[in-house]
């Protein structure tokens, strides 16, 4: 039992990940810490500073992560990956719609690759797996003179989790608990990066639209009807058909009509 807990509780080697990591940019500046409040929250008060694009705050236990509408996320210990990473694009708003989905397809197909089981994306933010959340991300922008002139990327992602507190259990899960594969979080770290940079780079020259044939097939909630609670207020009922060329959920609704929800949460329900 005892060397069990060791097990559960052993932290990052950031060496490691350092020695390891081969990205132009992304990760090359981590600030990492044991315990914070919010990983986002922290790098938010960074940016202010000369804090360069591609910058990371990874925490081994958040006291405060959280999703949307200002939900909390689980963030025990030693068994997630808790980071937040800065970007710093100075673009059109336009140009950066889809990015939440984009980079979510990234991280999906990178926690595919080292589990060996799949990864689906939940619009807007969600990763799921057997119907269960992982993880999720958050992004926060700013702007300055009409232009995106930061994003922070909130990610959270269940991995080593051999148990989940009781009101989460149906609802959650993790990678080791889907797989049975222990999983080695540095590496998945400098795999993540890897691709969310290449990916990045990849949204900033195409464009949402290049990620449209890998989303199809990991998109879940298709075909099945929901109830989206817009940020504005608003709420659609219908059955989810897909997204459009900004990343935007298409609803056709009980009317034949479709319907365009470019914000919001979803709830899956009967008809």
């Amino acid at each position: 039992m005892l060397l069990g807990y060791y097990y559960i509780m052993q932290i990052l080697e950031i060496d490691y990940i350092k020695q390891n990591l081969k990205t132009a940019g992304f990760g090359q500046k981590l600030y990492y810490f044991e315990k914070l409040g919010s990983t986002s929250d922290q790098l938010k008060e960074l940016a202010a500073g000369n804090v360069p694009d591609g910058a990371i705050v990874i925490a081994e236990e958040q006291k405060a992560g959280r999703g949307r509408s200002g939900h909390s996320w689980y963030s025990p210990p030693g068994v997630g990956l808790y980071l937040s990473l800065l970007l710093r694009p100075k673009a059109n708003p336009i140009k950066m719609q889809g990015l939440t989905l984009a980079l979510g397809c990234s991280a999906a197909k990178t926690l595919e690759a080292a589990a060996g089981i799949p990864v689906e994306i939940k619009w807007p933010n969600d990763l799921f797996c057997r119907g269960r959340k992982l993880g999720g991300i958050l992004s926060e922008s700013e702007l300055r003179s009409g232009l995106v002139d930061m994003v922070v990327i909130g990610m959270g992602f269940n991995l080593n989790n051999q148990m989940l507190p009781l009101e989460l259990c149906e609802t959650a899960t993790s990678l080791e608990l889907e797989s049975g594969r222990h999983i080695f979080r540095e590496d998945l770290l400098i795999a993540l990066l890897t691709n969310l940079e290449q990916d990045y780079q990849r949204f900033l020259e195409q464009g949402f639209s290049a990620f449209t044939g890998e989303l199809k097939p990991r998109f879940f909630l298709n075909q099945k009807w929901v109830l989206v609670s817009g940020d504005d207020g608003q709420f659609q009922k219908g059955v989810v058909t897909g997204f459009d060329a900004q990343g935007a959920l298409l609803l056709l609704d009980q009317d034949g009509q479709t319907v365009c929800c470019s914000s919001g949460t979803v709830a899956e329900i009967g008809q």
